[in-house]
């Protein structure tokens, strides 16, 4: 019980089996999961509990089959867990709790790592949603619905994962994933470009991507997926999102991203333009993914 309160959560089964989730917890019939359940139920690569900003853990439905289950209700959306929730998969019942004395632990090791590891990360920085995710769930089932987006949230997490990327936080409908920069990730970079945009033309959810690089502050956490990254280039990724709406793109990259990347990805000028809400209002050019 102490190393599990060390760890500030774990899962329960109705068994007694226990699992510390001290980073992402991938749940599903696989031998490759962490939590290995043998119900048929259960897809082989059924769900993952994500921990980001140290202390935060998501449920991530993958798709799966016959659905995951927050306290009854079925996920569509990354839902974020409490104390004593119960997650159902298959036939299964797991307990998430927390330990307080594991919770205060990591805080105060957290607060004192920051204070001497926060350091600066140059990074590819790429941000995903869902185009009109709020009409497209009313169109659908709530089970239809969920297994689209699962099966969307699985195929982008594999791509970024396959290339070398860490999926750094849940956003509601979207996400944003990392990679650290430098000249070896830009083979990675260009290879997740690729697949992305298959993705986007073969996928039955209309999503939008934005692409830039620069520097952003992190430290705290032993994986990038746990850092909670801040700066003014991630800021303005954000606001890049809120520009690529505006002007109807689907995949919208930075001059800093189209910089870095030179002729290897077939870009189209997208003009010049105010980022809105950003605190340098100078116009920037921008470019589409002419795929």
């Amino acid at each position: 019980m102490e190393d599990l309160e060390a760890a500030g959560a774990w899962l329960e089964a109705e068994d007694g089996r226990k699992w510390p989730l001290d980073t992402n917890c991938p749940i599903g019939r696989s031998p490759s999961n962490m939590v290995v359940l043998t119900d048929r139920k259960v897809s082989r690569r059924h769900a993952v509990i994500h921990r980001q900003d140290k202390d935060e853990y998501l449920l991530v439905d993958l798709g799966s089959g016959n659905g995951s289950y927050v306290n009854g209700r079925r996920v569509s959306l990354p839902v974020r867990l409490g104390a004593s929730d119960v997650i159902s998969v298959g036939d299964v019942s797991l307990r998430f709790h927390r330990g307080a004395r594991g919770a205060s632990r990591t805080a105060t090791k957290v607060a004192s790592m920051t204070l001497i590891e926060v350091k600066s990360l140059d990074c590819w920085m790429l941000l995903a949603d869902i185009i009109g995710s709020t009409r497209l769930a009313t169109d659908h089932s709530p089970e239809t619905w969920a297994r689209l987006v699962g099966s969307w949230a699985a195929e982008c997490r594999e791509i970024v994962e396959l290339y070398g990327g860490t999926i750094n936080k849940y956003l509601g409908d979207g996400f944003l994933a990392i990679w650290p920069g430098g000249d070896e990730p830009l083979e990675h970079v260009i290879g997740s470009i690729e697949r992305f945009a298959e993705l986007q033309r073969a996928s039955s959810l209309p999503f939008r991507l934005v692409l830039h690089a620069g520097g952003v502050s992190s430290g705290g956490g032993r994986t990038l997926g746990e850092d909670n990254l801040s700066g003014v280039e991630l800021i303005f990724l954000f606001r890049m999102e809120k520009l690529a709406a505006s002007l109807g793109h689907r995949f919208l990259l930075s001059d800093a991203a189209r910089e870095r990347l030179g002729d290897r990805v077939p870009l189209v000028a997208a003009g010049e333009h105010e980022v809105p809400g950003f605190i340098d209002p100078r116009p920037r050019p921008f470019f589409a993914h002419s795929s």
